[in-house]
């Protein structure tokens, strides 16, 4: 049997407005999010089902790069975003 994947309550965050920098960075942060647990999605999968989570994973990283090209977002300061994140 497959041991079920640990996964952590989701966090409330303060809203943000649509179409800023801040929502840029929370897209940002949420894709790493999102990355994280199709990683560990994929260590439970086979087959067909691996190609389909890359592919998500890549349309992902797209979105990811454009917001923050968008932006104009150092790959610094999405780190200390993300890190802020989490420490909240």
């Amino acid at each position: 049997m497959v041991p079920v994947p640990v996964t952590r309550p989701p966090r409330t965050l303060s809203p943000v407005d649509a179409g800023t920098r801040e929502s840029a960075l929370c897209t940002i942060a949420n894709v790493g999010t999102a990355l994280e647990t199709l990683r560990e999605v994929r260590k439970h999968v086979r087959g067909d089902h691996k190609r389909r989570l890359d592919d998500v994973a890549v349309i992902l990283r797209v979105v990811a790069l454009e917001a923050q090209a968008t932006y104009a977002i150092t790959d610094d300061e999405a780190r200390a975003f993300i890190r802020n994140c989490r420490s909240r």
